[in-house]
């Protein structure tokens, strides 16, 4: 299985990226609690890609997701034309600590830490890259 989908880095596409992603792992046969794994995965990255990713210039950004099935898990790459940024660079969430003395922000990319096998980030100019690696069930 391959898949390869790409929209306009806008929050108004989301939906329709992540309803397309769901139906192509559907369609080859990808149990449903790995479809919501995944469905949770690219709405985190592809969100951080639109808040984070904005550098000011007017050419267009735009993000692809590919997608591939094989004996070793359901590998994915993330990729956008926005800024540098690296999800994993941040710090990871005091999950013991108060809500309220939380700060705002880290605990999707700590959700994506643990559903994935693997995460990795590179950065290939002009390209943030973030290959994440699932576990088939």
């Amino acid at each position: 299985m391959r898949l390869r989908l790409q929209i306009p880095c806008e929050r108004t596409q989301l939906g329709l990226l992540l309803d397309s992603i769901d139906q192509s792992l559907l369609e080859h046969g990808i149990a449903r609690e790995l479809r919501d794994d995944m469905r949770l995965i690219a709405e985190e990255v592809v969100c951080n890609a639109i808040e984070h990713g904005d550098d000011g210039e007017p050419t267009p950004r735009r993000i692809a997701v590919d997608i591939a099935r094989d004996d070793d898990g359901l590998h994915v790459e993330f990729r956008d034309n926005g800024k540098p940024f690296d999800p994993l660079d941040q710090e990871p969430p005091e999950l013991d600590a108060d809500i309220i003395d939380r700060p705002i922000g880290g605990l999707g990319v700590h959700l994506v830490r643990e559903l994935a096998r693997s995460v990795r980030y590179v950065r290939e100019e002009p390209y943030n890259v973030l290959h994440v690696v699932l576990r088939t069930r």
